[in-house]
């Protein structure tokens, strides 16, 4: 088994959408009510239940955490920001920002080899 990607749903998906493409700098792939990405999709699946409480983090790395997280707050006014970048106390260097749905993501910097 090889693990594809994320869907993640949500009462507005083009809100959402237009969120990750600023975040991913990619254009999603429309169809109706679902936004494609390469690794992560936005959809409205109509008349449900959208859990409040958000029990997963979306991780990435980048080679320049401070370009992106600055990138971040220019483009993305009122960006809630858990953490910024620091030197966690296990080590990895990274911050943690929510989407405007309350999903976590967490990026690290990416380690040399």
């Amino acid at each position: 088994m090889k693990f594809d990607g994320v869907c993640i749903t949500t009462n507005d998906a083009p809100h959402l959408a237009e969120f990750y493409k600023i975040v991913l700098q990619e254009e999603p792939y429309v169809e109706g009510s679902h936004y494609g990405f390469a690794n992560i999709s936005v959809w409205d699946p109509g008349d449900v239940n959208i859990a409040k409480d958000k029990n997963i983090w979306l991780q990435f790395y980048d080679a320049d955490i401070d370009a992106l997280y600055e990138r971040l707050l220019r483009e993305i006014p009122g960006i809630e920001i858990i953490s910024p970048p620091e030197r966690k106390p296990w080590g990895a260097y990274s911050f943690w920002f929510l989407d405007p749905d309350g999903n976590k993501i967490a990026v690290a910097q990416e380690r040399e080899n």
